[in-house]
């Protein structure tokens, strides 16, 4: 009796660590920055209760409503990032020399720091840079990728492409490798072609981490900060909802309005995870 209450005793002192630490670096932040979302609060002085207002002129102003749209983007080019990276992953999924080199190269963008990413397409989509200098051995004048305002948004989300398939890549490789390998033979010996094995096995057996990657693109559209903000700083409409965040809490001194947009963001990502979760969770049904 006396070793089980001294087993509880080192237990309960172990676990107090980690649960202090979560109330004060974690639980404590949010629900204090839920009462800041409500306040006009400025980083000094008592913050005065002002309601809804904050999130009224999130929803309700145009200028922030374009912060939110421009996410849009980064969704758009997740489509053709999600079929790059599943075309690698099927062509990797088969057997050839230097399968391991190979997927070793198609990480590497994933693994990039955004600094060096960032320097990379500055170069790029510079007036004179790579890009512009392709296109003019074409015969074809660039436009300023950077500078016009209806090209810069779809310009810097396309970077994710490039950045982003890598993770997927992954992912999909990994839920391809645990298809028992009987499938395909069988559906070779029924004479299926190569796209009806990828349509009827391949693409059925990994929809749970399709859906995944699905929702992980989406809750990272809503986080894009440090490829706008280092090649833009936010400027040519190019501000995101976190870029959005940094300025309002830091340039402008409205926390009370940071706080209001950090919640909205927070319950979008939210609600990724919890879908996430819930495939996760039938999957392994």
């Amino acid at each position: 009796m006396r070793q089980d209450k001294n087993s509880r005793i080192i237990i309960f002192t172990f676990l107090i660590i980690p649960v202090i630490h979560l109330l004060i670096f974690s639980y404590i932040p949010i629900f204090t920055n839920f009462y800041w979302s409500l306040t006009n609060y400025k980083g000094v002085g008592t913050p005065k209760f002002i309601g809804l207002k904050n999130y009224q002129r999130i929803f309700t102003d145009p200028q922030y409503i374009k912060v939110f749209k421009n996410c849009l983007w980064y969704m758009v080019v997740a489509i053709p990032q999600l079929v790059f990276a599943f075309a690698l992953a099927i062509v990797v999924n088969g057997k050839f020399r230097g399968l391991n080199v190979f997927k070793s190269i198609l990480i590497i963008p994933y693994l990039l720091n955004g600094v060096i990413v960032s320097t990379i397409f500055i170069i790029f989509f510079n007036n004179s840079g790579t890009l512009n200098t392709l296109l003019g051995y074409l015969g074809i004048d660039g436009p300023q990728w950077l500078q016009n305002l209806k090209l810069v948004n779809p310009s810097i989300a396309s970077i994710s492409i490039w950045r982003y398939y890598g993770m997927n890549f992954i992912m999909f490789f990994g839920a391809l490798q645990t298809i028992p390998a009987e499938l395909y033979e069988a559906a070779a010996v029924d004479g299926c072609t190569k796209w009806q094995e990828i349509k009827y096995i391949s693409i059925p057996f990994i929809k749970n981490v399709l859906f995944i990657n699905i929702l992980l693109s989406i809750s990272g559209s809503i986080q894009v900060f440090e490829i706008p903000y280092i090649m833009m700083n936010g400027s040519n409409g190019t501000v995101t909802p976190v870029i959005q965040i940094q300025q309002s809490a830091f340039s402008d001194s409205r926390l009370g309005f940071a706080a209001a947009l950090s919640v909205v963001v927070f319950f979008v990502v939210v609600l990724a995870v919890l879908l996430q979760n819930i495939v996760t969770k039938r999957g392994e049904d």
